[in-house]
């Protein structure tokens, strides 16, 4: 059997983008993701502001930690938001002590997130030193190991 032939106009002839080179989007899916991403910084932002004004201790609107309530132990996430609060106020110190690992990762974070709008925007990568394969393994780990130590 022989395979049919490909015509020249056929989408294996259409030419990739070079290595590097933004790829067009339909603009409706554009149009989607800037809203999109528009509203997820809107929403940050106010939460933001939310916690800058109000200590998060006490506060009726901020999320109480299940976990803790019903288990009485400490999740990794636990003295987040207090941390984050700590953190809009400049107190690096308060900050580590109450979640020293949301203050060690928030700066990959935001590498992270700004790589990814750099992407979008212009179509360049920034070099990305944490990106292996089994990246979300490691954070999983971390996560866990963290959990556990914090309350031996």
């Amino acid at each position: 059997m022989t395979a049919p032939p490909v015509l020249p106009d056929s989408p294996e002839h259409a030419p990739s983008p070079a290595m590097g080179e933004p790829t067009t989007l339909p603009i409706g899916l554009k149009r989607w993701n800037v809203a999109l991403v528009s509203a997820v910084a809107c929403a940050t932002l106010i939460a933001l502001a939310l916690l800058w004004r109000f200590e998060p201790q006490g506060q009726i609107f901020f999320p109480r930690c299940t976990f803790h309530q019903v288990t009485g132990l400490l999740c990794p996430g636990c003295g987040g938001l207090r941390a984050t609060h700590a953190l809009l106020h400049g107190d690096l110190s308060s900050a580590w002590q109450l979640n020293p690992l949301l203050v060690a990762f928030l700066p990959v974070g935001a590498y992270a997130v700004s790589a990814w709008a750099i992407q979008q925007a212009t179509g360049r990568r920034l070099p990305q030193p944490l990106n292996f394969r089994y990246l979300w393994v490691l954070a999983l780990v971390l996560i866990l190991g963290f959990g556990v130590g914090r309350n031996l």
